[in-house]
């Protein structure tokens, strides 16, 4: 997946097109957990890897059980949920990042640790009970939404500089600047 991104790049040959697949090819794989004892044990450390699948216009990462998927929602946040939520682009979802995706964000290893929230399906009881409520933006009403303590997401496997499609790449975005 990721020598195909790359390969897609180098054919568009534009710097956001290049940069971008650079980015997701170097985070192909990542975990992501709360630091802390936060999120149930469903969604608590979680194993992600890319997917050949776009949803509005961004890659989309499936955890290694399958059930869950990594993508950017129709309101241009990064989302946790179902394959049926994810194939809509749906907003509804267990766990989402409230920055707004950004063309200067590529991939989830690149958004801000301490701006993700989590319903209550995602989020061990006590921990719920406790938690700062998200405020809507458009309202000010407390939401049913918490704020996540700070999340840790570590990249795991990616391309290295040196393969040759993504060599390719480099030398190719190199030259653009």
């Amino acid at each position: 997946v990721g020598q195909s991104l790359l390969r897609r790049a180098c054919l568009d040959g534009t710097r956001h097109a290049l940069k971008t697949a650079v980015a997701q090819a170097r985070g192909l794989v990542f975990e992501m957990g709360s630091t802390t004892t936060f999120l149930n044990e469903r969604v608590q450390d979680l194993r992600w890897v890319i997917t050949d699948r776009v949803v509005n216009g961004s890659p989309v990462w499936a955890a290694v059980d399958g059930v869950l998927f990594l993508y950017r929602n129709a309101k241009n946040a990064m989302t946790v949920s179902t394959e049926s939520r994810c194939a809509a682009g749906s907003p509804t979802s267990i766990i989402v990042n409230l920055m707004m995706w950004t063309a200067d964000v590529a991939t989830p290893t690149e958004l801000p640790s301490d701006g993700w929230a989590s319903s209550r399906c995602a989020t061990l009881v006590p921990q719920y009970a406790s938690a700062t409520h998200v405020r809507s933006k458009s309202t000010g009403i407390m939401s049913s939404w918490v704020r996540v303590p700070e999340m840790r997401i570590t990249a795991v496997h990616g391309l290295d500089d040196d393969e040759p499609a993504m060599a390719a790449a480099l030398r190719q975005l190199a030259a653009l600047v």
